[in-house]
């Protein structure tokens, strides 16, 4: 899954640091994140390498770094080994855009850090990007209108004038594989554009616990009831700001489906030997899926 990057360590000690030059920099429009074309696919480009492309490569990296460095805008966020990934907020974006260093550079949609071929930048450029949407949305004080600053002693937004302090958005997600006999409840989103069939899954609601949760969400997008709900596993999942606790559950009684026609464009129960494999190195629903399809238990040990 996303953030199992062993033998990498992720850091997320809350530090207020100087950029290097070797050192990530992830640029952030408010709604997109600026990474640097690699053949077919993206990588987050170094703070050394943004600024000697955006020089036209006048200068070596680690000259450039120290020409910027008193100037540098941007603020360290977390470190994976020895390498720290810094967010430089774009925020008039379409103000700024001459200032993109070369054609190699592109604004992409969060998502895109799910296929960076670095396991590495996979889970650093999605967590900082997680991060700069929280910024993005509390530039300014939700209780008294000020504009907000950025914490120093943890990790926070402060407003100066009445001194409410709001932390990072972190939204409890549940996900859950129903098993009835050889088949699995599978389903597709309306706005998922990937055609393939994953879980049923939702947000928990205010006073319920996960397990609550989980058989809310499954009796209201698809009138099946579950029973013998088990934890599986849990994962960061940074395009949504949340945090998803995977679940196995059982069919409880009738399998007909009433598919909540607001939610899902699709819902099936769908044959062991009928499932395709899933690549399970991003997603807690691709895991959960493929322990289904190749037979293993209902939950992890």
């Amino acid at each position: 899954m996303i953030h199992e990057i062993e033998p990498h360590k992720f850091d997320n000690q809350f530090d207020i640091r100087k950029p290097q030059a070797s050192d990530y920099l992830v640029c952030y429009n408010g709604s997109k994140a600026l990474l640097k074309k690699d053949g077919d696919n993206f990588v987050v480009p170094t703070v050394g390498d943004f600024y000697k492309d955006k020089n036209n490569g006048g200068s070596a990296p680690d000259v450039v770094t120290k020409n910027v460095i008193n100037n540098f805008k941007g603020h360290y966020l977390f470190s994976i080994d020895d390498k720290a990934y810094f967010l430089e907020h774009w925020t008039d974006a379409s103000a700024k855009m001459e200032d993109t260093p070369t054609d190699e550079y592109q604004w992409v949609v969060n998502r895109t850090f799910r296929h960076l071929s670095h396991i590495t930048q996979r889970l650093g450029g999605a967590t900082a990007a997680h991060l700069a949407h929280w910024e993005t949305l509390n530039r300014f004080c939700g209780k008294c209108g000020c504009k907000t600053k950025l914490g120093n002693t943890e990790r926070s937004l402060v407003c100066p004038s009445c001194n409410n302090v709001v932390y990072p958005r972190i939204s409890p997600v549940v996900i859950i594989a129903v098993r009835n006999g050889n088949k699995l409840l599978m389903a597709r989103n309306w706005n998922n554009p990937n055609p393939r069939l994953f879980l049923i899954s939702g947000f928990v609601e205010i006073g319920e616990s996960l397990e609550q949760a989980a058989h809310r969400e499954v009796l209201e997008e698809t009138g099946v009831n579950i029973k013998n709900v088990r934890y599986f596993g849990s994962q960061p999942w940074p395009f949504s700001d949340s945090l998803i606790a995977g679940f196995t559950a059982e069919l409880d009684g009738d399998d007909t489906i009433y598919k909540q026609e607001t939610e899902l464009s699709e819902a099936k129960w769908v044959d062991r030997e009928d499932i395709p494999p899933y690549e399970t190195d991003v997603s807690i629903s691709c895991c959960l899926i493929e322990n289904f399809r190749t037979g293993f238990t209902l939950a992890q040990s």
